[in-house]
């Protein structure tokens, strides 16, 4: 089955943001977590159901993590049939579930 990627309207200004502040502490990492985020992307496309849930609960709609390589950051998301639905690029820093509320919207 071939999947489709959607994001979220805020889960896409966070990868700006991530992006444009990695940037700014150190020239080239802003390319750099584009290009981890383009690899664990792939790797979502190919089996989504693959990677883990969420804190390990099970919930409805279930919610994926899957990890960005080298940086502190993970992909939320969601599958609805032959859609995969980014909830956030979440830092692990920030407070847990903070994005929660997307998934109704």
């Amino acid at each position: 089955m071939t999947f489709r990627w959607r994001e979220h309207e805020q889960a896409h200004a966070e990868l700006r943001e991530a992006a444009l502040y990695l940037d700014g502490v150190r020239e080239g990492w802003g390319q750099k977590f584009a290009d981890a985020v383009e690899a664990a992307v792939e790797s979502i496309l190919e089996s989504p159901h693959s990677w883990g849930l969420h804190g390990g609960k099970r919930r409805t709609p279930q919610v994926h993590s899957r990890g960005i390589a080298g940086f502190r950051y993970s992909i939320k998301y969601i599958v609805r049939g032959d859609e995969v639905v980014v909830i956030a690029y979440a830092h692990e820093r920030r407070h847990p579930d903070y994005w929660a509320q997307r998934l109704s919207e």
